[in-house]
């Protein structure tokens, strides 16, 4: 399969196939090698939809944002006939529950960490060699999906966004 061909596919369509994919074979790197593309940009190319890769399902699944959850919460509120919304909640409490603590579990990149048209920079840091084993373990155990650049990447815009706004220390 082509990456363009790929890239084109209805989303839940795409995320059937790679689930199917990794019912079979259980990694990420041999899903994409059978798919006949580049791990990293397969990887990107899932997170788009706001699916991200579950690590104790070796699934994808869709995560809502706050901003969605709002504007379902606001529709739920706003519908004067929400005996239908109810049934649906009690029936799968159990099931929204378990998407809120897998939700609460991811890292949710910011999309401009990885959008393709801004371009990436090469730096060199020196950094406190305990922190970044730290960092590295974590990253290979929790977050194997996502590359380090990504993550670092997340980590200074975090940074930036909120510290930007303070005054300066005299």
């Amino acid at each position: 399969m082509k990456y363009e061909e790929f890239q084109q596919m209805d989303l839940t369509e795409r995320v059937q196939l790679v689930n199917n994919l990794l019912a079979e074979t259980q990694d990420l790197k041999e899903t994409s090698k059978r798919l006949g593309l580049n791990y990293s940009s397969f990887c990107k190319e899932m997170r788009v939809g706001g699916f991200v890769f579950n690590q104790s399902k070796k699934q994808y699944e869709k995560t809502f944002s706050i901003g969605e959850y709002k504007s379902i919460q606001r529709h739920i509120n706003q519908s004067e006939d929400n005996s239908d919304v109810m049934q649906f909640i009690t029936e799968h409490f159990d099931e929204l529950k378990e998407l809120l603590r897998i939700h609460s579990d991811q890292l949710v990149l910011e999309p401009m960490v990885y959008d393709p048209s801004i371009d990436s920079v090469s730096k060199t840091f020196q950094i406190n060699s305990l922190i970044y084993q730290e960092f590295s373990d974590l990253c290979s155990t929790k977050f194997a999906h996502l590359r380090n650049r990504d993550i670092v990447s997340q980590c200074l815009y975090e940074f930036t966004k909120r510290y930007k706004e303070q005054p300066p220390i005299e």
